[in-house]
């Protein structure tokens, strides 16, 4: 979207926009992308975007395989039924 990218690493491949449930005048959504790493392995950018009439807001963070592993595996155990 902008002139910088404020992710540890080299986008690499396509985004995802994920949707947030809404409440109020405020839009949020969650951005994924792939990442290159500075070491070589692959990575996972994420960027929390929060908009409203007034304001925008982004917060960049960045994950290792690992740390994007143990993020998936929270979440799915965070919605699972059994």
């Amino acid at each position: 979207m902008g002139l910088f990218s404020f992710y540890k690493g080299r986008k690499v491949g396509s985004s995802a926009k994920v949707e947030a449930l809404q409440k109020g005048p405020v839009r949020q959504r969650i951005d994924v992308v792939e990442l290159a790493l500075e070491n070589g392995d692959k990575g996972v950018g994420l960027k929390v975007v929060a908009k409203s009439l007034a304001s925008y807001q982004a917060l960049p963070v960045s994950l290792n395989k690992e740390q994007a592993v143990e993020l998936a595996q929270r979440i799915l155990k965070a919605v699972d039924e059994d």
